[in-house]
């Protein structure tokens, strides 16, 4: 069972203070509670001798209050209880838009009328009073019906409400908005905690300052950053070391059998009959450490070529003589055989002076 009462509970915001922000209301304090006229104890069938709000009960009043389609209205002197029977208007005073519960009470957020903000900041109404329901056994607040402006507050010392025009917030939603975005907060961070925000990182500088020191060590960042093309992926870098490695293996092994020092032997002979020409020196021994059996095949199928040591007239070519411009026949055989380009094999001619 329970029974609907009205009590009167004032609030003030205190925005300097660390208390409410502007446009919230307090409805009730928490702990017990009881009007200077002696309610709850001395209505009929009622045993407690003050109401009660603690965070379990307040959180059950919010959950109902979430449940409501209509929004619950803040009217002047109760007139929407009373206008049935006086048959005078009842014009809000304002609409409560959330409920929350805080450690010293439950609060309420309010958009008032122009018309009450006037009444309010003219210091016309002051004090709030709350119409709820219940429990007359535990006296247990249990929802919400309405709220009035009024002068005659059922409990003593408590604050008076102030109102706020809707442009004169702290902050406009766009800023708000903008300042969530720079500082990484969440959609729902209020401005307490973007106040905060700006606080811990701007140490006292203006966001213009800020947003150039950002600009400075994004500058900073990029230029220590490390230049791209003088790199290669990782990929690439294994790639290449595990080739190395195979290679240098594979020389050791040679080494070690003294399979490289017979190859290069034989490499030594090719050259000096003919089957090499002396151009190709560097090549066919640094090949043999790497494909060895492509430079056994090779020096096991060439013939030795008397061109290659001497001119075909049995000489060297005379000091000061222009080299031959094209090549002979077992010359261009050579070049087949290397796998040389005509123009590499000439200009390895000249190098070598023959």
């Amino acid at each position: 069972m329970s029974t609907t009462y009205t009590s009167s509970i004032a609030a003030r915001v205190l925005p300097d203070a660390g208390g409410p922000t502007p446009g919230r209301i307090q409805l009730f304090p928490m702990g017990a509670f009881a009007a200077r006229d002696g309610r709850p104890g001395t209505l009929k069938g009622v045993k407690v001798k003050a109401w009660r709000l603690d965070a379990e009960n307040a959180a059950a009043l919010i959950a109902r209050w979430r449940a409501r389609e209509t929004p619950l209205v803040v009217d002047y002197e109760h007139q929407t209880i009373h206008a049935p029977d006086n048959g005078k208007p009842a014009p809000a005073a304002g609409w409560i838009e959330s409920l929350e519960a805080g450690q010293d009470g439950l609060y309420a957020t309010v958009k008032w009328t122009d018309t009450a903000r006037a009444f309010i900041r003219a210091d016309e109404y002051r004090y709030i009073s709350p119409v709820f329901s219940f429990d007359p056994e535990t006296g247990a607040v249990l929802e919400v019906k309405s709220a009035a402006l009024t002068n005659y507050p059922a409990l003593d010392g408590m604050a008076a409400v102030t109102a706020r025009a809707e442009d004169d917030s702290p902050m406009k939603k766009e800023t708000l908005e903008a300042l969530r975005y720079f500082f990484g907060l969440a959609a729902d961070a209020d401005e307490a905690a973007v106040l905060a925000a700006l606080k811990a990182q701007g140490d006292g500088q203006t966001l213009t300052a800020m947003l150039a020191a950002k600009d400075a060590d994004t500058a900073a960042a990029k230029e220590s950053a490390p230049d791209p093309a003088k790199f290669v992926p990782a990929e690439m870098l294994t790639a290449a070391q595990e080739k190395a490695a195979e290679l240098a293996a594979k020389v050791k092994e040679l080494e070690g059998d003294g399979s490289l020092a017979a190859l290069t032997a034989e490499i030594d002979a090719a050259l000096a009959d003919g089957r090499l020409p002396k151009s190709c020196e560097g090549w066919a021994k640094a090949t043999a450490k790497n494909n060895p059996e492509a430079i056994r095949g090779y020096i096991a199928s060439a013939v030795p070529l008397v061109a290659l040591k001497a001119t075909q007239t049995g000489g060297r070519t005379p000091t000061g003589a222009p080299h031959t411009a094209a090549l002979t026949e077992e010359e261009t055989f050579v070049c087949k055989q290397l796998g040389l380009s005509e123009t590499d094999f000439m200009a390895a001619k000249v190098r070598e002076g023959k």
